[in-house]
């Protein structure tokens, strides 16, 4: 009886309907993500002008920020772990594409500087340009600065 009545409940599971669906969920999770390419970055001075008092030293190379960035509106900010450095470190995006520069920015805090804005469900990317500067007076040493790049809402 065990016997017929498993055999009538499987076969009746085999014989139903014509067809039978899944309710399949796709997600679409905010991404945002930050790449850099270029190397680490030594900028020497070593040259001071008679009664200007500063000497600047423009990075030559060119390091690249790339990023994807999904959902609502996005910017980049730029900041450091160094406060405060014997001299002076200043940072700005060019060429950018998928956003707009804002202003250069002087890395003299630990606070985040706008650096990327107005980013909207894009993939883009910039140029990065670092000015070094010290005092004609200055000391010989150096400052080793970690600068961090971070998505964020605008």
């Amino acid at each position: 009886m065990l016997g017929s009545t498993l055999y009538l409940a499987l076969t009746g599971m085999a014989m139903g309907g014509s067809s039978d669906g899944h309710v399949v969920t796709v997600s679409f999770a905010a991404i945002n993500g930050i790449a850099l390419s270029g190397r680490s970055i030594t900028l020497s001075i070593n040259a001071a002008y008679a009664g200007t008092g500063w000497e600047n030293q423009v990075d030559d190379s060119i390091s690249k920020l790339h990023w994807i960035a999904t959902g609502t509106s996005k910017k980049i900010t730029v900041s450091t772990d160094l406060v405060p450095g014997d001299y002076t470190l200043k940072v700005v995006a060019q060429n950018v594409s998928g956003g707009t520069a804002a202003s250069e920015v002087t890395l003299d805090d630990t606070d985040a500087h706008d650096f990327v804005t107005r980013i909207v469900d894009t993939t883009g990317g910039c140029d990065i340009h670092y000015t070094g500067s010290a005092p004609a007076s200055a000391e010989t040493s150096s400052d080793k600065y970690t600068v961090i790049y971070t998505i964020t809402e605008f």
